[in-house]
């Protein structure tokens, strides 16, 4: 892909259904009269903000990273039940998120409507499969669907949310994720959905449980792709990594016609 695409990077705030504002950061290439295919992403939940200072240069595609609407510095300074909340309220407000924002995309001129596909990295990959869900009961149609490093169980996101902490509060964590999110369970979901699904993970995840990774990949109906690789959790300080699951993720989607090569 041409890395020396020239590009212009814009953040977007609009409001959903219900008038709650989001944010989102749009890359997209200079030229105003193409119509470019699009990628949404989601990553983790400390990553959303700096999620396209983080990818490579992807041509003439236009990529978006969508931000979750938390405090980042209280974050890191609250409880378990406190931080279960937080995610509470985030997944109740997040189909209506990503609703306003495909919206948006729908009524720019350079976005090509067809070719806009949701890709979701760890955490994103965990929430995505209720997104979707919700979005396919709305008439939204999304056709394709990147999940990369995410897992099916509820272990999996309190693992994600905890991870720094010992193994007895990740148990915990667990408990209130059953308790606040079960609505966000990837397993509710995942036979459900209809499209074309791309799944990357590995069996060395550090986080998420192998098992968990397994599940996510054998309730995800057909048709779908699945690729292992080697080495540990997609994370902001693993670079060739990002890069690794990128171009996987492009080189499949560039084979369905839904991004530009």
């Amino acid at each position: 892909m041409p890395p020396d695409t020239p590009y212009r990077t814009q953040e977007v705030e609009v409001v959903d259904r219900h008038g709650v504002a989001l944010h989102f950061e749009v890359r997209r290439p200079v030229d105003e009269g193409v119509e470019v295919p699009v990628l949404v992403v989601l990553a983790g939940l400390k990553t959303g903000h700096r999620t396209l200072d983080r990818l490579p240069p992807c041509g003439r595609n236009a990529l978006v990273a969508y931000a979750y609407p938390y405090d980042r510095e209280r974050w890191r300074s609250q409880s378990n039940f406190s931080r279960a909340l937080v995610m509470w309220r985030m997944a109740r407000r997040l189909s209506d998120q990503i609703e306003a924002l495909l919206d948006w995309l729908r009524r720019q001129p350079w976005c090509d409507a067809e070719r806009t596909t949701l890709c979701g990295g760890s955490l994103g990959a965990i929430l995505l499969p209720m997104i979707l869900r919700e979005l396919q009961s709305r008439g939204v149609p999304v056709r394709r669907a990147v999940f990369a490093y995410g897992g099916a169980g509820r272990v999996s996101l309190a693992w994600l949310t905890m991870r720094h902490r010992s193994v007895v509060l990740a148990a915990l964590g667990a408990l209130l994720a059953l308790a606040f999110l079960r609505h966000a369970e990837p397993a509710l979901h995942l036979p459900h959905l209809q499209g074309e699904f791309l799944v990357i993970s590995s069996p060395d995840d550090e986080r998420v449980p192998e098992r968990c990774a397994a599940r996510f990949e054998a309730l995800l109906p057909e048709p779908k792709r699945v690729v292992h690789l080697a080495g540990a959790h997609l994370d902001t300080e693993r670079p060739d990594l990002i890069a690794a699951v990128t171009d996987i993720a492009m080189s499949w989607l560039i084979e369905r016609d839904a991004f530009n090569p």
